[in-house]
């Protein structure tokens, strides 16, 4: 295999930093950004320079061993800019030379995503855009200024407009609603969520449903008082559908009663696991009007199930989707991890292949994760050969949701994912998910009920207040019977004002 460049250097290095002290903590973090091992105190000298000049530019020089990037920035005069974005602008101009320098020092590929190391990209577009960048602005901003590829910009600008039509002008009227279901069959051996095994954790179940049910008609009694409508309704976990029976009826009749208004548009049900689907579950769900649910293979290959610990198989997968769409579930969304241990690009062809012959609305790709790999942080030549194949994943994965006639409308980002990619919603034309759009752009207030859920309050100026919820099912319980009267009040308080 011919030798390709990597985005991040796994070596132990050493540095000093010499520079303003306000500058100290952004050119660590920058630092390590490409080279997660790096260490300060010793080493090679990284030193920089910031100043601003009569006629109020930015000038800008870094200095690693040998080498000197500088730039004098006329760009930030904009009188769009107030004195906090040019505080801003004279940080992302040293991220942007210890990048460069970095990229030639270690022979590092230039990210295709430039200095934005953030979860949320998407959310520096349209902060531009609502300061009165026009959007030709804007592509020559992700370019110069944060060193974005042509590919991304031209990724990420239709997804920023799309998302736009569903904003509101206030984020506090409508909200949205997110439950945490912190239930599942098995726990999958890449999960970070708040998960825990019936097998270990179903004794908790009772007492876990008991406190949600007062959780659902407090808040729901909260935003009745004060008028606030629901525009989408997300159950998410865990597997909500671990949830059976007479005891899932009950919650989502619970949640219909008191949380859906007459404003709200989407109801879903994160029905990952295939395995909780039978005819009578998602016969309840259909009564409930649940109009989305996911069923989440991550692979079609059954090796590959086995192997990170999901107890359903691939026919399990066909059934219930078959079955959903018996029922009338309107809106299927199926969740794909590529690069999963083992798998390589003929597995996610295969995979891609079965899943386009089901026909989903929505397909929500999840790219490998070094994280997730831990295995390939030890060998570069691992590293290398996971990067080739990861983003030819991910370009067959576009492909593939292009000719179902999908679109991407939400992005994400996680550090180390190799070929510094992201993860993507695809969707039919208008069947993106809303409270997806919403939750990654933090553009409207989430109250979240059960377990692990973080409840968002976004104010006007879009900044916002988390309050989070246990993710231990029986310590959530307890904090619904101590302090759940401290949190509807908070959350009152926020939506009057």
């Amino acid at each position: 295999m011919d030798e390709i460049s990597i985005s991040y250097h796994f070596g132990t290095e050493n540095f000093q930093v010499r520079a303003p002290e306000d500058l100290v903590a952004t050119i660590e973090s920058t630092v390590r950004s490409l080279l997660p091992n790096a260490q300060f105190g010793s080493g090679q000298v990284i030193q920089v320079q910031v100043s601003w000049e009569q006629d109020g530019c930015l000038y800008v020089q870094v200095d690693l061993a040998n080498q000197s990037w500088n730039y004098r920035d006329t760009e930030i005069l904009d009188s769009r800019y107030d004195e906090s974005d040019r505080e801003r602008r004279a940080k992302e101009r040293v991220r942007f030379g210890i990048h460069r320098l970095l990229e030639e020092t270690f022979h590092l590929a230039p990210s295709p995503w430039g200095i934005l190391t953030g979860v949320r990209p998407t959310k520096l577009v349209h902060s531009l855009l609502d300061r009165g960048f026009s959007t030709p602005e804007v592509s020559t901003l992700l370019n110069t200024v944060y060193g974005l590829s042509a590919e991304k910009i031209a990724l990420i600008l239709p997804v920023v407009n799309k998302q736009r039509s569903y904003f509101h002008p206030s984020p506090n009227q409508p909200v949205s609603i997110y439950l945490g279901i912190p239930f599942c069959p098995t726990r999958c051996s890449y999960c970070s969520f708040a998960a825990y095994p019936l097998g270990s954790h179903g004794h908790l179940l009772k007492g876990f449903l008991q406190a949600l049910k007062v959780e659902i008609q407090e808040v729901g009694n909260l935003l009745h008082s004060l008028g606030v409508e629901v525009e989408t309704v997300y159950l998410g976990g865990g597997t909500p559908t671990t949830v059976q029976g007479p005891d899932l009826a009950e919650m989502l009749h619970l949640i219909r009663k008191h949380l859906v208004t007459t404003s709200t548009t989407e109801f879903t049900v994160e029905a990952g696991r295939p395995e909780t689907l039978s005819l009578e579950t998602l016969c309840i769900l259909k009564e409930a009007q649940v109009d989305r649910i996911s069923i989440n293979p991550q692979t079609m290959h059954q090796s590959t199930l086995e192997r990170i610990g999901r107890q359903h198989s691939v026919e399990q997968v066909y059934t219930a989707y078959s079955l959903a769409r018996q029922v009338g579930i309107p809106i299927i969304n199926m969740d794909l991890i590529l690069g999963l241990p083992g798998e390589k690009l003929e597995h996610v062809e295969e995979t891609l292949s079965k899943i386009a012959s089901l026909r989903p609305d929505n397909l929500t790709v999840h790219s490998l994760a070094i994280k997730r790999a831990s295995r390939l942080k030890r060998e570069a030549r691992d590293v290398q050969i996971a990067q080739e194949e990861g983003e030819a994943m991910a370009a067959m994965a576009q492909d593939f949701a292009s000719n179902l006639g999908m679109f991407p409308y939400y992005l994400y980002r996680q550090r180390y994912i190799l070929g510094d990619l992201e993860n993507i919603g695809y969707a039919r034309p208008g069947l993106e998910s809303r409270y997806n759009i919403q939750m990654m752009e933090e553009r409207q207030t989430i109250i979240a009920l059960g377990g692990g859920g973080i409840t968002k309050l976004v104010d006007p100026d879009l900044s916002l207040v988390r309050l989070a919820n246990p993710k231990c099912p029986a310590t959530y319980s307890q904090q619904i019977r101590d302090g759940l009267e401290t949190k509807i009040a908070q959350i009152g308080k926020h939506l009057l004002v």
